[in-house]
């Protein structure tokens, strides 16, 4: 079995993404696509389009051979802890030869370029990032700004400029910085984007849309405009659905409004008093958008300030985040080809802990079981924030 992953929050599919699953396919010469998906929560901090398992069955009747989740506790972290998640899932995975992403840039060498300046990061860069930090941009600015900075005043770095400044660039730098931290002896795979398949356009009148421009689009209430530009099956679900947004603002804004400050800097990746005016935000603020205005500052992204959001939600803390790294891999299958059964077969004899269905979690590693109990109270929570009657608990069979 010959293996290629691609990491996908599929949010939802569309065709951008059928292409890139044909191309991974023929172009690195496997025999198996596995997807390893954010489940009911993203890495923006937003809640799924869908339930995880209808968005696992469409990619499968997609192309993809097999989808299991990636853990949610990676799944709405920062862009270098989603990246080492997922990586860490995949090591789990048998005869993985491949990783497959989009990119921008769409060159495996200047990615690999760069994500060894990141690595290494010579002291003019940390130096750059601090006072970039202490001016008050956000981490991920201040990183792209010292690096360019750096490239500007290196000559032999001019190939790299940039690079940084494009979203799923810095996806796929992460990813092969956490494959050489996890020592995973795979090759490399990208397919270049174009500008309006990035992840944060809402272009929806190019050749492929973003998932974002989708969902900006059926915000609207316009629903028919994105047929052309997703699978039938994502369409027919995107018919059905009910929107859920404002019963997630309720849900969180009753949290943050039941705990204190001090409660509030508890939770994973807060840092800088920000729970402290998250505290402030919230006792005021009557909706969640109100609440993210009054609490975002130029050192806080928007994304950052929902992920401490479902942080709260979840009781995700900075010690939950390490247990989890400290825990054995698991897979977790949400789709499979039924062809391919051949896969469960290998995945008996190399991986430890497999789960098809809820009760699995009674077979796996004890020191895994708040991890998988998480993913399941988020894809319930998420059933509330979609208003939706279904709530699967097992492997489905494509």
């Amino acid at each position: 079995m010959r293996t290629t992953a691609i990491i996908c929050e599929y949010n939802p599919m569309t065709n951008g993404h059928v292409k890139h699953l044909n191309a991974a396919r023929e172009q690195t010469g496997c025999d198996t696509i596995l997807c390893v998906m954010s489940g009911s929560f993203v890495q923006r901090g937003d809640a799924a389009i869908a339930d995880k398992y209808i968005r696992a069955s469409v990619a499968v009747r997609a192309g993809a051979d097999i989808v299991i989740e990636l853990p949610t506790v990676y799944a709405i972290s920062p862009a270098d802890n989603f990246a080492y998640g997922a990586i860490k899932t995949i090591a789990e995975f048998p005869d993985v030869e491949y990783i497959s992403f989009g990119s921008e840039c769409g060159d495996i060498n200047l990615l690999t370029k760069i994500a060894t300046l990141l690595s290494d990061e010579p002291q003019e860069i940390k130096v750059q990032i601090q006072k970039g930090l202490r001016d008050g941009y956000s981490f991920p600015k201040a990183r792209a700004l010292a690096c360019a900075a750096y490239i500007d005043s290196h000559p032999e770095c001019a190939e790299l400029t940039g690079i940084l400044d494009k979203p799923n660039n810095v996806l796929g730098i992460a990813y092969i910085n956490a494959i050489s931290k996890l020592g995973l002896n795979v090759k490399i795979h990208t397919i270049k984007r174009e500008s309006s398949e990035t992840y944060n356009s809402d272009d929806i009148t190019c050749e492929y849309p973003s998932s974002s421009a989708i969902r900006s689009a059926v915000r609207r209430g316009e629903i028919e405009k994105i047929r052309q530009y997703v699978p039938n099956d994502v369409y027919a679900y995107i018919l059905q659905m009910r929107s859920g947004e404002d019963a997630l603002g309720d849900i969180v804004l009753y949290k943050l409004k039941s705990v204190s400050g001090y409660d509030l800097a508890n939770y994973y990746d807060v840092s800088g008093g920000i729970n402290n005016r998250l505290k402030l935000s919230a006792d005021s603020a009557t909706s969640l958008d109100q609440l993210l205005e009054a609490a975002k500052t130029k050192n806080y992204t928007m994304a950052r300030l929902k992920r401490i959001c479902l942080y709260a939600l979840f009781d995700i803390t900075q010690q939950t985040y390490n247990d989890a790294v400290a825990c054995p891999p698991y897979i977790h299958i949400l789709a499979l080809k039924e062809s391919r059964k051949d896969i469960l077969s290998a995945l008996s004899v190399s991986c430890r802990n497999v789960l098809t269905r809820f009760s699995d979690v009674n077979r796996v590693d004890k020191s895994l079981r708040f991890l998988i109990k998480l993913d399941f109270t988020a894809q319930g929570t998420l059933s509330i924030i979609n208003r939706s009657n279904y709530y699967n608990k097992k492997m489905l069979l494509i």
